[in-house]
């Protein structure tokens, strides 16, 4: 019973999508996306989750355990980092005058 990652290509949301078995996955329609409803998904490569009741183990993962990957930023967290940089700006003027 796998659960795969998509992205659609016409909003960029990014889900997950059970399916009932392996061979549905390879076979059947792509799924839908719920935000806009697009049949226009891409799968994404996802990590890999593993359970282990080694103590051992799960400590050298933890210590191997990557940082995530910076964010994309969109036109929000641009705008927010334009306004953030302007307030940096006008309080680094009103500081020299």
């Amino acid at each position: 019973m796998p659960i795969y990652e998509y992205r659609c290509d016409g909003c960029w949301l990014v889900f997950s999508y059970f399916f009932r078995s392996v061979r549905a996955a390879e076979t059947g329609a792509p799924p839908q996306c719920p935000e806009c409803g697009s049949v226009e998904v891409q799968r994404l490569i996802s990590a890999a989750a593993v359970l282990s009741n080694d103590p051992v183990a799960e400590a050298r993962a933890r210590e191997s355990a990557q940082p995530a990957p910076s964010p994309l930023y969109g036109r929000k967290e641009i705008q927010e980092q334009m306004r953030q940089e302007r307030n940096r700006r006008s309080i680094a003027r009103v500081d020299g005058e």
